[in-house]
Formats: C-alpha cells, sequence, structure tokens
C-alpha cells in the first residue's frame, strides 16, 4: 500500500513541476524570415551604436490575423544586451533580454489577433540596447488587414 501511494504522490509531484514551469519569455526572440506579408519601416539606427538597427514590421496574412515584430540587426563586432517591447494595437510583448551575437538578425514576435478585413494596424516598438531604450512607431507600416 506504502508504494501505491508513494506512486502516486510522485505521479502528481511530476504532473505539478511540468504544468508549473515558467514560459521562457526569452523564446520571444527567432529567426526572421520576411515574405510579402510583411510589412516593415525602414531600418533605423539605435542611439547606442550605428551598428545595431531596427524596424517595425506588420504581418499580415489573407485570414486577416496580424501581429506585430520587431526586428534587431547587429552589424557591430561585438555582442551587445537587448530587449524591449511592442505596443499594440495589433500585438503586446515584452521582449526579453538577450544576447545578439555580431551578424545576426532577429525578431520579438507579438501575438497574432484577428482584424475584420479592411482594418488598418500598426505598431509601436521599443528598443533597448545595453540599457538604453529607444522607440520607433510603425505609422509608416499600417495596412489594410484585408491583404
Amino acid at each position: 500500500m506504502r508504494f501505491k501511494s508513494l506512486v502516486v504522490t510522485v505521479a502528481a509531484a511530476s504532473a505539478l513541476a511540468l504544468t508549473a514551469v515558467p514560459v521562457n519569455a526569452a523564446e520571444t526572440w527567432k529567426v526572421v524570415t520576411t515574405n510579402s506579408n510583411w510589412h516593415c519601416t525602414d531600418y533605423k539606427n539605435h542611439p547606442v551604436s550605428d551598428y545595431v538597427r531596427f524596424k517595425v514590421c506588420i504581418v499580415a496574412n489573407a485570414n486577416h490575423d496580424a501581429q506585430a515584430v520587431l526586428v534587431v540587426q547587429n552589424a557591430a563586432s561585438v555582442a551587445v544586451s537587448i530587449g524591449g517591447s511592442i505596443n499594440g494595437p495589433v500585438s503586446f510583448e515584452t521582449c526579453a533580454d538577450s544576447t545578439l551575437n555580431p551578424g545576426f538578425t532577429r525578431g520579438c514576435y507579438g501575438n497574432t489577433n484577428h482584424f475584420q478585413a479592411g482594418t488598418f494596424v500598426g505598431a509601436n516598438a521599443t528598443l533597448k540596447l545595453n540599457g538604453v531604450n529607444n522607440k520607433y512607431s510603425s505609422n509608416a507600416t499600417a495596412i489594410n488587414v484585408s491583404v
């Protein structure tokens, strides 16, 4: 009877441990692969470095779904510390602090939302580079989700 009780306790503790593991926020930084569904601002240099550029993109599909992406490109010869945020109305996301190695481009992907056909959407993003914030508005990339 003790063995059965022990097995049930271990199984319950294992299930709890698996469900209690927090999602790693650094997973918001991913590889960027663009196509015709991506509508982006021009790259902007961050005031901390002329070699680190960022832009804001809206990704929309034929199903009227859209999301914002903060894209960062490191052309510096050293790794940099990045973080930031995306502020709707398309997406809201906190972009976890992470290291961006030289020569890499990464995107912080906001959540995907569904919009009515004909809706114009945009987003603002803030890039934190080595502890310094800089905001970029994507008003120039506000798009009609009916694309």
